[in-house]
């Protein structure tokens, strides 16, 4: 099986008044790390799209085992 496992840095912006990132932006990082995984394979999403492919995104579900805070490498296996 494939595998990507790309890095996100946790921005200011993206934490709440606890320090901890907020639970909605988890699904921009995916969406980086989905998007990442294609370029490793020397796709964009633009190649696919011409090609008559599209990837909707048809279910996210999250377990939020522990936080992430301010400034951390997240790294995002997929």
């Amino acid at each position: 099986m494939y595998t990507s496992t790309p890095y996100v840095r946790v921005r200011y912006g993206e934490t709440d008044q606890m320090g901890y990132v907020y639970y909605g932006v988890y699904a921009m990082y995916y969406e980086v790390a989905r998007v990442e995984s294609l370029r490793q394979l020397n796709l964009t999403y633009k190649a696919i799209e011409a090609m008559g492919i599209i990837m909707p995104v048809l279910e996210n579900k999250s377990k939020y085992i522990r936080p992430a805070h301010y400034d951390e490498n997240l790294k995002i296996i997929t």
